[in-house]
């Protein structure tokens, strides 16, 4: 039997590792911080705004669209986190937006009082606003380590709040805890918990499918998903496979291309969360299997995603739609009738496969991304269950899926490092050829 402390600090990552959030996490924790800036300043007019955030977050928002705006960048999140953002709401901080807003945004936008700028800082993740308004009054608010966690407030350069300032790379008790994680000790606790410990998951299941039926029936981003269903020069595929991969990069293009629904995250990520869900929602349809099954399922295949990405970086150049990917995989060995074996060889597989899928921000092609991780998913489970793994002679997979999750921890960390700086500068210079 699994010791209590251990239960409730598995537990205790799973409420914190899935949230929700509506929009992509970087502009919105831009949107939070301007917004708390505003309510320090009663909303009065601004005459500057200023932002200045790490490399990551940088990368992760220039080509984001901001939900309601229909307008990618950073100036769009100040723009409508200082108008109209709730910072009470913390990542839901991004409103529903009507015309009347959008013009607002859009002179805002026009007025040349909007600024980013790179900060230079260590952090992964770190953004600084500082606003000043017409009538000389000014406040300044400043997050890292977190989407949401403001370490200093400032109104006329007095403070408001302060704590210490969060480490470089610090982690929370429970994401060090999970670094002691094991496979088959989160496979033996979601298959014995009782349910009502888990029945928050189902959450999940009603937002990200949201997304993945928004995604499939509107215009978003690039319509992965929707081009995915629709007959082809090579075709019509209606297979079941084919259905989870489409649902899942739909619902990416949804909250990519700025539909203003909320998305349940996975390790501070949407794309994360919607990897983690919908594959499983997908497959728990089509086998029609029960409510209990599908929560057990679920949360399996988040505190799996949880445990993997606990050894990577928050922000970093591994799209972690991978590692999120092996969640599900978890999550769809269970529905399939195998077990925890069945799951660690699903898991060794990906990560002997497509292990080093580059993350160069994020934006609409980030569908493409999901789609990809999640055709890499379906075919390691399907090997899997067959019996079939990589053996731990093979690059970095090990005999033990602990011992190669954490090695794919170690390559991220270590080996992908010097990688972000140059995806920045490309992203950066994209318009130096004439």
């Amino acid at each position: 039997m699994m010791e209590q402390e251990k239960k409730e600090m598995y537990l205790k990552a799973l409420h914190n590792g899935v949230s929700v959030a509506t929009g992509c996490t970087e502009p919105v924790a831009v949107a939070f911080a301007v917004a708390t800036c505003a309510d320090q300043l009663d909303h009065q007019e601004p005459a500057s705004i200023n932002v200045k955030v790490s490399a990551n977050i940088m990368k992760n928002a220039i080509a984001v669209v901001v939900p309601g705006t229909g307008k990618a960048g950073l100036t769009v999140a100040e723009a409508v986190g200082y108008l109209f953002g709730d910072a009470s709401k913390g990542m839901k901080v991004i409103p529903d937006l009507n015309d009347e807003q959008n013009q607002q945004i859009d002179d805002l936008l026009a007025s040349e009082k909007l600024h980013v700028a790179l900060a230079h800082v260590k952090d992964k993740f770190f953004v600084e606003a500082t606003v000043k308004t017409v009538t000389g009054h000014s406040a300044q608010v400043k997050i890292a380590a977190d989407h949401t966690n403001i370490y200093l407030i400032k109104k006329d350069d007095k403070v408001v709040f302060e704590k210490k300032r969060p480490a470089v790379d610090s982690l929370a008790d429970w994401e060090r805890f999970m670094q002691k994680g094991r496979l088959q000790e989160i496979w033996d606790l979601c298959l014995t918990l009782p349910l009502e410990e888990l029945a928050f998951i189902q959450r999940a299941q009603k937002d990200n499918m949201a997304l993945a039926q928004e995604g499939l029936t509107h215009h978003y981003g690039m319509q992965v998903g929707r081009a995915l269903t629709h007959p082809s020069e090579i075709g019509v595929d209606d297979s079941l496979l084919n259905k989870i991969i489409a649902a899942t990069a739909a619902a990416s293009d949804a909250r990519m291309g700025g539909a203003p629904l909320p998305a349940v995250t996975n390790s501070g990520s949407g794309n994360q969360g919607i990897t983690a869900t919908v594959p499983v929602c997908v497959l728990a349809q089509e086998k029609g299997v029960t409510d209990e099954q599908l929560i057990r399922a679920l949360a399996l295949s988040h505190l799996t995603a949880i445990y993997i990405h606990s050894f990577l970086p928050i922000l970093s150049a591994y799209c972690a739609t991978h590692s999120a990917a092996m969640g599900a995989a978890t999550g769809l060995s269970y529905l399939l009738g195998g077990d925890v074996s069945t799951a660690g060889r699903a898991i060794k597989n990906m990560i002997g496969d497509a292990l080093g899928m580059i993350c160069d921000g994020a934006g609409c092609s980030c569908a493409m991304k999901v789609a990809t991780s999640v055709q890499t998913m379906l075919k390691a489970v399907r090997l899997a269950t067959q019996g079939i793994t990589i053996p731990g002679t093979n690059g970095v997979v090990c005999d033990s899926v602990d011992n190669t999750i954490r090695n794919l921890g170690e390559l991220t960390m270590d080996g992908l490092t010097a990688s972000d700086p140059v995806i920045l500068k490309i992203m950066m210079a994209k318009d130096r050829i004439e």
